[in-house]
């Protein structure tokens, strides 16, 4: 056995869906799943497409992971996945930071990482402090002789943000999750869709292990199917029933309803709270947020509708033993280039829907219509524009002196069902600090949380009253080279036990109309829901004010 690992290269047949082919993968075992083998675990599934042309862009998929990497408080918990990289792996995180270990063994590295600087020390000074996110750094500066490897790829909890700043306590929420969850890839799945191409990538020290492991993904995958059958998004609509009580009985079997964790009428005075804090000067603007409750029985196969029918920048699906998380966000989070050492923040504020005819198509029209209201709507612009301030003052932190820059202002950018103001801000990283520095120095993001951010965050847990996980958090992965790419976690859905909750917030200020942050809470949640209804034949109903027994 090396004392190097082994790093393979393997082309594969290109595959166009990434959740078909895992799906694939995982029905013959050559993935890992759950005990009863319904579905995938410690996996991530990473996609993107381009704004404009919807074209789909890139696929990144753990097929193997080394290591879990779970951090909860200033708790962080590595367990092995394997008989050897795994264990390898904790055993260099242990040698690094081999003060804060209070649990060892070969299976498992528990490691005690609390906050030590002040809260008055001097802000770079705190970014640079050893932080939870240690093991993550210690394992993608492993060497390996390949650009795509090491990777650690998973999701940071909004809640993250309360492992080193002071939050209020508060209760455990439907979707709570661990602060972060990462996974240490042993091989992964690399598909550039504009040029066809699609290669295996694997990194090890049992290289015999590794090489019959992907022997065997490689003769799965080259054996599907190029064009994998489409989610049937589109199944035969049910027979005419003759009789009314019979059409009765088969509009309701075909329908299924979303149930709010808040009524409107209790949404609506959350935001005269926020707006009470507002007029004190407490804050400028707080985002607080819902959940929609409904039944998913199959998380993968909603990704794969979700992924057809809203291509989006930061489509995403994560498995656990515990849970799936899955996605089609439009905003990122941070993204540092390894190649220019540039980091940039855009932020996304201010919705319009899209203007669709009678007939379910693109009234172009109406749209643009709709888009100049947008642009025209003084609260919308005014809004944004304090968040582009945040994002200015996020970079400018983590940036070398004189290179920030505001690079798009007040830009459109359209979705399926929905069209946003965007802009970016970027800036060169310093010298001084890591991209994880930099991602938690900007964690959350002020369109999730408020302005100020660290006061939005406050109220949000004060009166919401219970922990977000993972909605307005990040997905995204860290590779060796330092390149970071993190999308917020919105436009998603965490699923436990068969259920979905879909979180959406709304951005209060000061002239906010309640009803209509209540009603834009249930728009930004419809296209995940619709896309959950889809997947089981069924039309969405979304209930507004009887609130779910699941909140």
């Amino acid at each position: 056995m090396a004392n190097t690992p082994t790093v393979f290269t393997r082309p594969v047949k290109y595959h166009a869906d990434g959740g078909a082919l895992l799906a694939h993968l995982a029905q013959l075992g050559l993935v890992d799943t759950v005990q009863d083998g319904s579905r995938p675990t410690n996996t991530v599934l990473l996609e993107s497409a381009d704004i404009a042309s919807k074209q789909h862009l890139t696929t990144i998929a753990v097929l193997a992971a080394s290591t879990q990497i779970t951090c909860t408080g200033d708790t962080v918990t590595l367990k092995a996945l394997d008989t050897t990289d795994g264990p390898q792996a904790l055993k260099a995180v242990a040698q690094y930071l081999s003060s804060a270990v209070t649990r060892q063994s070969d299976s498992e590295l528990v490691l005690h990482l609390p906050s030590v600087a002040e809260d008055s020390a001097e802000e770079h000074a705190r970014l640079r402090e050893r932080s939870t996110m240690e093991p993550l750094r210690i394992l993608t500066d492993q060497v390996v002789a390949h650009p795509h490897l090491p990777l650690v790829a998973g999701a940071v909890a909004f809640d993250y943000l309360g492992t080193y700043e002071s939050l209020p306590s508060v209760a455990d929420g439907a979707n709570t999750c661990p602060d972060y969850l990462f996974f240490n890839a042993r091989i992964i799945l690399v598909v550039d869709h504009p040029s066809g191409s699609c290669q295996l990538v694997g990194a090890s020290l049992d290289a015999a292990q590794l090489s019959a492991q992907m022997d065997a993904l490689e003769a799965a995958i080259n054996e599907l199917p190029a064009q994998a059958p489409s989610a049937p998004a589109e199944q035969a609509a049910p027979a005419q029933q003759t009789t009314l009580a019979a059409s009765t009985q088969q509009a309701a079997e075909d329908t299924i309803t979303a149930y709010p964790t808040m009524s409107d009428a209790d949404f609506c005075e959350l935001v005269a709270k926020m707006q009470q804090h507002i007029a004190i000067g407490d804050a400028y603007q707080v985002v607080p947020s819902r959940g929609f409750v409904i039944d998913c029985p199959q998380p993968l196969q909603t990704y794969r509708y979700l992924h057809d029918a809203d291509p989006s920048p930061y489509m995403f699906y994560i498995a656990t033993d515990d849970f799936e998380l899955f996605g089609a966000s439009p905003e990122s989070s941070l993204l540092h280039s390894a190649k220019t050492g540039q980091v940039a923040i855009r932020p996304i504020a201010g919705t319009r829907p899209r203007g669709f005819a009678p007939d379910g198509s693109i009234d172009h029209e109406l749209d643009i219509r709709l888009e100049l209201e947008l642009r025209s709507d003084a609260k919308e612009v005014a809004e944004h524009v304090m968040l582009v301030d945040l994002a200015r003052n996020d970079v400018a932190r983590i940036s070398a002196p004189g290179t920030r820059k505001v690079t798009q202002l007040l830009r459109v950018d359209r979705y399926s069902r929905v069209m946003h103001l965007v802009s970016e801000v970027t800036g060169q990283l310093a010298s001084d600090l890591h991209p994880l520095d930099a991602f938690r120095a900007s964690m959350t993001m002020g369109t999730l949380t408020g302005a100020p951010k660290l006061r939005a965050a406050e109220l949000i847990r004060q009166y919401e009253g219970t922990r977000r996980g993972s909605y307005g958090g990040a997905v995204g992965y860290l590779r060796g080279d330092g390149e970071l790419d993190t999308c917020i976690v919105i436009r998603s859905a965490f699923a436990r036990g068969g259920k979905a909750i879909v979180q959406a917030g709304a951005g209060v200020v000061s002239d906010s109309v309640p009803q209509r942050e209540a009603d834009e809470t249930a728009h930004k949640a419809s296209n995940v829901l619709r896309a959950i209804a889809a997947a089981q034949g069924k039309t969405l109903r979304i209930e507004r004010n009887l609130v779910s027994k699941e909140a």
